[in-house]
């Protein structure tokens, strides 16, 4: 099926670099001015998300593994989004050798693609995510007696496997359009989006990606947000947590959607139309501008990553709790540890004592 989603845009591609004839030829393309920052912005960025998203989706995972059982339904979505993450800030390291080695991929071309089908497969496995999370919210707020026979945790597996499966689905035919590149000084590149010669299958392939793995989730959430927001104020709620925990996910959910998922998809596409349209000599300078944009926003992007932790501390069924009693539990028997290690080492002072008075005798 991705075969054939691929041949289709390719396609279209062909189609419509005939249309545009010989003219196309004559344009002089812009050549992108890369400052400074670029190189620095970035590794800085995904340094920060490495050890936090690391650390954080480390203890979530912990949590979620060994204290949060019998998981709720919200459990496994969170659970996942956790995982998602890990899976993501594992493959950063690499990226940040890659900015601080200028731009230089020493990995191999199968390793960058893997990287950026990561990234990818974060993004809109979060998003999903994050729309289960919210949908969820809005039926046990909006709709609690419908909810009681739907809220299984067991519908939360499949509904989990599912959006794995769309996601892994639709991000594959990014394994095609990434990839390395050789440069003119010998730098080996390795694209974020795609070469120049499947540029135009690829735009129109993120706009569907921003169409159905954005805008709509996007849409969905704000929708079940309003009706959350309406419910808290016009109902007699006598669950004051849940209260709470529905406006935590409110402010983080729109946070995280306003701050990193909507300038990303706005300046990816308008970055590869101007690669694409805008190429004429009055429109370069204007081409560094949106070019220097979309890189803030990619690193933007991925704050996600180290934000979402927050969101299961605050948000969470229970996590917060559960959380601190796993953490008094280990500071206990740490210091259980030590106590008998200390009296270990007493009793073998005086045994050492007892020895040395008695051969003194």
């Amino acid at each position: 099926m991705t075969e054939v989603f691929l041949s289709a845009l390719l396609n279209v591609t062909q189609s419509t670099l005939l249309a545009s004839g010989s003219s196309a030829g004559n344009v002089t393309k812009c050549s992108l001015t890369k400052t400074g920052f670029q190189f620095y912005y970035l590794p800085a960025v995904y340094i920060v998300v490495c050890i936090t998203g690391f650390i954080g989706n480390s203890v979530a995972i912990w949590m979620f593994i060994f204290h949060m059982k019998p998981w709720s339904s919200i459990s496994v979505y969170m659970f996942n989004l956790a995982l998602a993450d890990f899976l993501y800030v594992l493959s950063l390291p690499a990226l940040i050798f890659y900015y601080f080695n200028k731009t230089d991929w020493i990995f191999g071309d199968a390793l960058c693609k893997l990287q950026r089908f990561l990234f990818h497969v974060n993004l809109y496995g979060s998003i999903l995510f994050l729309t289960c999370i919210s949908v969820h919210r809005y039926t046990g707020v909006v709709h609690p007696l419908k909810s009681l026979g739907r809220l299984k945790k067991k519908n939360s597996i499949y509904i989990s496997a599912l959006v794995w499966f769309i996601v892994i689905a639709g991000i594959s035919p990014i394994l095609f359009f990434s990839g390395t590149g050789i440069r003119k000084n010998k730098t080996i590149t390795c694209f974020d989006t795609s070469s120049d010669e499947y540029l135009r299958s690829y735009f129109i392939y993120s706009m569907c990606t921003t169409v159905f793995g954005f805008c709509i989730p996007f849409i969905l959430i704000l929708g079940c947000y309003g009706l959350i927001v309406r419910a808290l104020i016009y109902k007699d709620m006598n669950n004051a947590p849940l209260r709470k925990k529905s406006i935590y996910l409110v402010i983080i959910v729109l946070t995280v959607f306003a701050v990193s998922y909507l300038p990303f998809h706005v300046m990816k596409n308008l970055n590869l139309r101007a690669r694409l349209d805008f190429q004429s000599p009055e429109m370069c300078n204007f081409n560094d501008r949106v070019y220097a944009t979309y890189q803030v926003t990619r690193g933007l992007a991925s704050l996600n990553s180290c934000v979402d932790p927050i969101l299961y501390f605050l948000a969470g069924d229970t996590f917060r709790r559960k959380l601190s009693r796993a953490t008094r539990k280990a500071s206990r028997r740490s210091e259980a540890n030590v106590q008998s290690k200390s009296e270990e080492v007493t009793l073998n002072i005086l045994s050492e004592y007892k020895q040395n008075g008695d051969t003194s005798l």
